[in-house]
């Protein structure tokens, strides 16, 4: 799948051709972990991709402007879950994550898969679940004050 990122700072918009060439060229370093916000092909800035799926439910639509991917590191080449930072128009801030993977099997001369698969959602171990809280942290969506009163204790 291919994306488009637009730059309100430029009006320019840039052509990415897959999940892959969006994490490793696409984004910047501001989270300290892989991926980071979506840049601007043209003038670096920070930018945005948008889009408009049908639901299944008739008429209704998820519109979302993805403004940042973090990938999970698994340890495993081929296979990638990673999430979507997301707003819900053009003008507010980041209120949504969207859980996805790829599978990227074109070293064995097979094809990149992405979505959420014929297995169902993103598959998590603990401390794969800890790199995602840990970016959520780094991003904004989640505070270290508001999850050690979640879980009671320092850590």
């Amino acid at each position: 799948m291919a994306y488009m990122i637009h730059c309100p700072t430029c009006n320019q918009d840039s052509w990415v051709s897959n999940i892959v060439d969006l994490i490793d060229n696409h984004t910047d370093d501001t989270f300290g972990c892989e991926g980071g916000k979506l840049i601007c092909g043209y003038c670096g800035k920070e930018g945005y991709i948008h889009q408009k799926s049908k639901l299944l439910e008739p008429g209704q639509y998820y519109e979302r402007f993805i403004r940042a991917v973090i990938r999970i590191d698994t340890g495993i080449p081929t296979y990638s879950p990673y999430i979507f930072i997301n707003s819900d128009s053009e003008d507010e801030g980041i209120n949504h994550i969207h859980f996805n993977y790829y599978k990227d099997l074109r070293s064995e001369g097979k094809n990149l898969k992405h979505g959420h698969g014929p297995g169902g959602a993103p598959v998590f171990d603990a401390m794969e679940l800890l790199q995602l809280i840990e970016g959520l942290i780094k991003i904004g969506i989640l505070n270290k004050r508001d999850l050690k009163k979640m879980i009671g204790q320092e850590f």
